[in-house]
């Protein structure tokens, strides 16, 4: 990981800054011709992985419900870059991503495919034989916000959204901002649950909660937490529950009441999360916008800095050099 953020000792956090220019990457995004190049290229591929790391393989897997939402027939598939690597396609398309285009194991799998993009915000750096769709703004903030709402918005508008509409989406959230977090603010951990795409903004939410507050946190689908989890949770464990996914969204709701009614009798603290949209290329962009915001605002509860991801103390920078972190 490259281009280490300034080390503020108080907020406004870079992280703060980078979620409320957002609103403005829409117009920016559908002003360049890479999204339309992008499209271009996945329509006329015979197969599409999407890959990536961290919040890129989050990305990756946004992007992969994205298309398939346009593209119901079209060949497709989302792996992390490390399984890419060990197992790479041997046909079609590979849509990568990594938003400072240096993360090993997916480059790695870029360079192996016949056909392949790199989705970054440094198209400077990309390898030879690669060709780059560029983002226009680089995250000054390890605790990466713009990173993730970028190649959503480039798959979003591939697959037909306006940018006005994305634009609209952005503004809504940004003004309605953050639910009341001081529940779960006393809490030594969090579970964050939903189903259908919003199990992959569930994903997010959780890293940057981990990355931002250093509280641990597990991501779990609204079915998934009722079978088997619940022992290992208490009055202790905060729950935030999503529903984003307008797709049979009477059925979600109602599972996510039985989420909650079991939480209320162990005594968990819960929030929730959510907002009406027509798809669910929306869902995953508006819940981008919700868990950022929820992140910041238990960020600024707990008073914990989430711009370095704690790479700001040696133990934790030596961990990630002793982990070959990218």
């Amino acid at each position: 990981m490259s281009d280490e953020p300034e080390l503020r000792s108080a907020p406004p956090w870079a992280m703060e800054e980078m979620i409320r220019v957002e609103v403005d990457l829409p117009g920016q995004i559908a002003a360049g011709p890479d999204a339309q190049r992008l499209a271009t290229r996945i329509a006329a591929a015979e197969a599409v992985l999407f890959t990536g790391c961290g919040t890129s393989e989050h990305a990756a897997r946004a992007a992969h419900a994205i298309v398939r939402e346009a593209f119901p027939d079209a060949v497709l598939d989302v792996r992390d870059a490390f399984e890419a690597r060990l197992s790479p396609p041997d046909r079609g398309l590979v849509v990568a991503f990594s938003h400072e285009a240096g993360t090993a194991s997916t480059l790695a799998v870029a360079e192996s495919a016949a056909e392949s993009v790199l989705v970054t915000a440094h198209p400077e750096r990309v390898p030879a034989g690669i060709e780059a769709i560029a983002t226009p703004l680089h995250d000054r903030s390890w605790c990466h916000t713009v990173a993730y709402v970028s190649p959503l918005l480039v798959h979003a508008l591939c697959a037909g959204l306006a940018a006005e509409r994305a634009q609209a989406l952005i503004a809504a959230a940004l003004e309605a901002g953050a639910p009341d977090v001081s529940p779960l603010a006393v809490c030594r951990r969090l579970l964050v649950v939903g189903s259908g795409v919003d199990e992959i903004t569930a994903s997010e939410l959780a890293l940057k909660l981990e990355e931002a507050t250093f509280v641990p946190t597990t991501p779990l689908g609204a079915e998934k937490i009722l079978h088997g989890h619940l022992p290992a949770a208490d009055e202790h464990t905060g729950l935030v529950l999503l529903r984003y996914d307008p797709d049979h969204a009477e059925a979600r709701d109602r599972r996510n009441e039985n989420v909650a009614a079991a939480a209320a009798v162990l005594g968990m603290p819960t929030v929730s999360l959510s907002t009406e949209v027509t798809t669910r290329t929306e869902a995953l962009l508006a819940g981008a916008l919700g868990l950022q915001l929820l992140t910041l605002e238990l960020c600024m509860a707990l008073g914990t800095n989430p711009d370095l991801i704690r790479r700001d103390e040696p133990l934790y920078r030596q961990a990630a050099e002793a982990a070959s972190v990218g």
